[in-house]
């Protein structure tokens, strides 16, 4: 049975290394929601441990480590299809900037 969103949501942010409370506040979720999201990720990836649960979902492409701000996530954005956000797409003018700048300077 695959993850719905929220499961999705409580996993990436346990990656992260946020506490149930955190999750909740942030979420705007009781505690206990959040808690029982995590518990069925878990059981929904035959996971023995959060841990283990958040290593599965990247082993199996649920969770992906991103990249903002900077040249890289900006073409990781465009690779998927995405426009990319305001934080890659200025990580891509000042990446273009110091290249032109570098480019000036061994002229």
């Amino acid at each position: 049975m695959p993850l719905v969103e929220r499961e999705i949501q409580v996993l990436k942010a346990i990656a992260e290394g946020a506490s149930y409370a955190e999750i909740a506040a942030d979420l705007i979720l009781a505690h206990a929601t959040v808690k029982n999201y995590a518990h069925s990720a878990i059981k929904k990836l035959g996971a023995r441990s959060q841990a283990h649960a958040v290593h599965l979902a990247y082993q199996a492409g649920i969770l992906r480590r991103e990249r903002h701000g900077d040249h890289a996530g900006y073409a990781a954005h465009l690779y998927r299809g995405e426009e990319p956000c305001d934080l890659c797409k200025a990580g891509e003018r000042a990446y273009r900037n110091s290249r032109r700048q570098q480019r000036k300077e061994a002229a």
